[in-house]
């Protein structure tokens, strides 16, 4: 009967809205609801959420905090005819369905693939996104909601420009994005948080030897181009390798690397100061959350595209690079770095560098 209402809230409870129905046909009850946001709900969640889906049409915004009874998504579900389907089909597999149902199963009506706008998953860590079963035919993967415009995680999404990822665990791999930083793609921006071997043995330009059907001579691979500009990572140890900073050189213009999974780590490697000199496009460079480091990585006056250096909550570091820094810089900014001998040396740099911030 809330025939106005747009946003709906629900927050900390044992269940969303109730038993749905009331005699009302499915044509007569819909609502034009375009932002739901639940937070911390203990019922059957993915159930009621699956009734109510189907009679809001103009959904464009689905906010999911804390719902841990959320366990699978599947999307793009003609959810009337998969239950007509399911009540016609043998007792077997109409039990497997209802185990399936209360096994905290969400299922996105195919109405969402174009109204569907922002996604958004958060702190739901049994939730996995599943193959459609054969009760649910129609049903795909997240690309099937073509109008998202943020969280689209899949590799065929080519008109994506911006991806923030959160806390996905080590199980996430760059290789399901890599289509969208490359030759195809138009991915600019991407930040990983909480995937601390995103980049872990990659190499986005593997040399594969190929025999020549006439003088068995090796070739290489064609080298694919990266599309994007900005990065922001925690896996220090994957990202500061040769093959993946050589591929980005070329296009990377900003960097924030986090090292929230770096206890008791130093200093840089040899291997990681060399792989980071070869980012020659870099403007900004951002470290982060270094609470143990005690040297930045040497090389950095290599970097001659760079305008912007930040230094943010590294208590133990000492001292800048001993070799220097770019000629190029324009801002350097110092802050939560509790060693006062590193802030004296920024003073001492006044005047050649047109910005300090301490």
């Amino acid at each position: 009967m809330l025939t106005s209402l747009r946003t709906l809230i629900v927050k900390e409870s044992v269940g969303l809205v109730g038993p749905l129905g009331g005699g009302q046909s499915d044509v007569e009850w819909q609502l034009p609801v375009e932002y739901i946001k639940i937070y911390k709900l203990n019922g059957n969640t993915g159930k009621e959420l699956t009734e109510l889906l189907p009679h809001l049409p103009k959904l464009s915004k689905l906010v999911i905090w804390w719902c841990k009874s959320i366990k699978k998504l599947v999307v793009g579900v003609d959810v009337q005819q998969t239950t007509q389907e399911a009540s016609e089909m043998g007792g077997g597999e109409i039990t497997a369905a209802a185990e399936e149902e209360d096994d905290g199963v969400l299922l996105l009506p195919a109405h969402l693939c174009d109204s569907l706008r922002e996604l958004w998953f958060n702190y739901c860590p049994e939730l996995v996104l599943v193959d459609p079963p054969t009760l649910v035919p129609g049903g795909g993967w997240l690309q099937a909601l073509r109008s998202l415009q943020t969280l689209e995680p899949l590799s065929n999404l080519s008109s994506l420009i911006r991806l923030e990822l959160g806390n996905c665990g080590e199980d996430l791999k760059c290789q399901v994005l890599w289509s969208l930083i490359t030759t195809g793609g138009q991915l600019k921006e991407l930040e990983v948080r909480g995937s601390h071997r995103f980049f872990a043995d990659r190499d986005p330009n593997p040399r594969r030897a190929l025999e020549d059907a006439e003088g068995g001579e090796e070739q290489q691979t064609q080298i694919v181009s990266s599309t994007l500009h900005e990065l922001g990572t925690d896996d220090i140890a994957g990202f500061l390798a040769a093959p993946v900073c050589r591929f980005l050189s070329s296009s990377l213009t900003k960097l924030k690397l986090r090292g929230n999974w770096c206890e008791g780590m130093e200093r840089f490697s040899k291997e990681q100061e060399d792989a980071l000199q070869l980012l020659s496009s870099l403007q900004e460079l951002d470290f982060s959350c270094f609470k143990d480091l005690h040297q930045l990585p040497a090389g950095m006056s290599n970097l001659t595209s760079l305008k912007k250096l930040t230094i943010y909550e590294c208590p133990a570091l000492s001292s800048l690079p001993k070799d220097g820094l770019p000629k190029s810089l324009q801002e350097l900014n110092v802050g939560l770095c509790s060693n006062q001998q590193i802030r004296q040396e920024c003073r001492g740099l006044e005047g050649t560098i047109p910005k300090i911030v301490l």
